[in-house]
């Protein structure tokens, strides 16, 4: 049975029992808003029109990485970063987004369908990629890659990410694991998801605070005055009940994670 987390208090005092006690990055984190998604990685979960899954895969980097410096300054020459590149600026790729923090986690669980229970992975893997494995391609890899990038955008460091690269693109990672690699879930029930959204708010987690743009900005002050304090009573609900504004940034980013 998957354990749950309805609050702060739940996650925090699972992370000091487990995930604290560790070095940083040896546990990292995933929240997904529905509970029906799987670690699926978004180039093998998109339709496509392509012979193959590989052909798309490849036709949506080399196409990228041919026009992509007439729009971006600095444009970055290791494939590893170009990858990373395109997976924040919305192109299906290879790569999962994970976090060193796991409250980040808990706002992606929370952040939209407020009508089903969302869904945070916690990931121990114990090493990331070898030089060795970062100067070859990112296509050649065998098993899924842990790998930490240079910040290529700012919301890297503002969700204090990193990625998963994922060999088979169509199969869930947590059916595709290292044999040292371990993933345990937690269900967020959706009757929680308000308050721990607006919990996160008070605690400096929200939309402009992950998407440090004039888009995240206008997000969050869509949606914070859109909400309230939670009422005190048994059920503690958030008053008026509204889902959270589903601005592009953000569901884009929820889209491509």
């Amino acid at each position: 049975m998957t354990a749950t987390i309805s609050s702060i208090s739940d996650l925090l005092n699972i992370s000091r029992q487990t995930y604290f006690s560790e070095s940083r990055g040896r546990w990292v984190f995933r929240g997904h808003s529905n509970s029906q998604f799987k670690l699926v990685p978004s180039v093998g979960r998109n339709t496509h029109t392509s012979q193959s899954r590989q052909k798309y895969e490849t036709s949506l980097f080399e196409i990228f990485c041919r026009e992509a410096p007439g729009y971006i300054e600095n444009y970055p020459e290791n494939p590893w970063e170009q990858l990373a590149l395109a997976q924040h600026h919305g192109l299906p790729t290879r790569l999962l987004d994970f976090t060193f923090n796991p409250l980040v986690a808990l706002y992606f669980a929370t952040l939209s369908d407020p009508m089903v229970d969302g869904e945070l992975f916690a990931l121990r893997s114990q090493t990331k990629a070898s030089e060795d494995v970062l100067s070859k391609s990112p296509f050649d890899i065998r098993g899924p890659v842990k790998c930490y990038p240079n910040i290529v955008t700012a919301r890297i460091r503002a969700q204090e990410g990193l990625f998963i690269a994922c060999a088979d693109v169509e199969k869930p990672l947590d059916e595709a694991l290292r044999d040292t690699w371990r993933v345990e879930r937690y269900i967020v029930p959706e009757t929680a998801k308000k308050n721990i959204l607006y919990e996160l708010f008070r605690l400096g987690i929200h939309a402009s605070s992950m998407f440090p743009d004039i888009d995240g900005l206008a997000a969050r002050l869509k949606w914070q005055h859109a909400v309230a304090p939670p009422t005190p009573g048994p059920n503690n609900a958030l008053q008026p009940t509204v889902p959270p504004p589903r601005r592009s940034s953000e569901t884009e980013a929820e889209l491509q994670r």
